[in-house]
């Protein structure tokens, strides 16, 4: 019974691990197909920690079917499982980590032009401006409310920052 139990939520886990892994590159394609040309491209480095997190949560949910099925085993699964998910959407989007026509991609977020309303920090006064950290551009959006866009670098924020007022979507 509890070996039963176990084995499903396994196979469960692992059936939904693995989609992720089938849907992702679809869903990354589909919005490259949106943001158009890449016209600016930062550090597209993948860390190894990524990969180390893929294989723990493969690895933690294999552990778990030796446990008795409780909800505390449930919820490590599920823990897996949303760790698995948050770390293939990361690393999927983060090669394309970049400024295009109609969009600009960080890490795992991505705004539309269209969507921004402002740039909430760049429109401070510069003496106010030096309060906030320099490797993050805010944007006010239609769709998601206040996004913040976290750079590896202060440089790169300020490449994107000018290529985003050369395609005059920040009008300073």
């Amino acid at each position: 019974e509890n070996m039963t139990s176990n084995l499903l939520l396994l196979i469960l886990c692992y059936i939904i691990m693995i989609s992720f892994l089938f849907f992702l590159p679809r869903y990354t394609k589909k919005i490259l197909t949106t943001a158009g040309k890449q016209l600016l491209s930062f550090n597209k480095k993948t860390d190894v920690k990524y990969y180390g997190v893929l294989i723990f949560a493969f690895l933690l949910v294999f552990l778990m079917y030796f446990q008795k099925t409780t909800l505390y085993a449930v919820i490590i699964n599920a823990c897996a499982v949303l760790g698995f998910f948050i770390v293939c959407k990361e690393s999927s989007l983060k090669k394309h980590y970049g400024v295009y026509e109609n969009m600009i991609i960080v890490n795992s977020t991505f705004v539309e032009y269209s969507d921004i309303i402002t740039f909430p920090i760049l429109d401070l006064p510069k003496d106010e401006q030096q309060n906030y950290p320099k490797n993050c551009l805010t944007i006010a959006t239609k769709s998601k409310g206040k996004v913040d866009l976290l750079f590896a670098t202060d440089e790169e924020c300020q490449q994107a920052i000018q290529k985003l007022q050369e395609l005059q979507i920040i009008k300073l």
